[in-house]
């Protein structure tokens, strides 16, 4: 028996293939069936009109530092984002040589500056795409 079955999804499997309407068995926390399912399952969400896609890895983010004030490093969930690589790109907060603490302490500063005038616009929707949108309200989670 299944965990979960997910029915007649559109699946984009992120292989190049085509998108194809098609069933998705989950056991254990892992896919072990695309295709047309017959197996039961103790769940079943019905995908109808809706895409079902991998998990996304986000490959360069600066998370490393935003993950200290916002642990759920949004908006990458909102997007499908399930893994992300932070500190590959040469600007992360570790390893971190005593010479160049007072840089990095005010670039974050600076960053954090930013990021709270931005929730400010936001929760007040002066240029934000939220104050018209609901991004999760065509997302069906497990």
């Amino acid at each position: 028996m299944l965990d979960v079955v997910i029915r007649s999804g559109t699946v984009v499997d992120g292989t190049g293939a085509p998108a194809r309407r098609a069933d998705v068995g989950v056991r254990d926390g892992r896919v072990v069936a695309v295709g047309a399912i017959d197996e039961d399952a103790k769940q079943t969400l019905d995908a109808d009109g809706l895409l079902v896609i991998p998990g996304i890895v986000d490959p360069h983010t600066h998370y490393d530092a935003q993950l200290f004030w916002d642990p759920t490093a949004s908006p990458s969930n909102v997007h499908g984002v399930t893994t992300v690589i932070g500190g590959n790109c040469g600007f992360t907060l570790a390893p971190l040589r005593a010479g160049d603490a007072d840089y990095l302490r005010r670039m974050m500063a600076r960053s954090r500056a930013c990021r709270s005038w931005r929730s400010s616009r936001a929760s007040t929707g002066v240029g934000s795409p939220s104050a018209t949108t609901s991004p999760g309200s065509t997302v069906a989670s497990v």
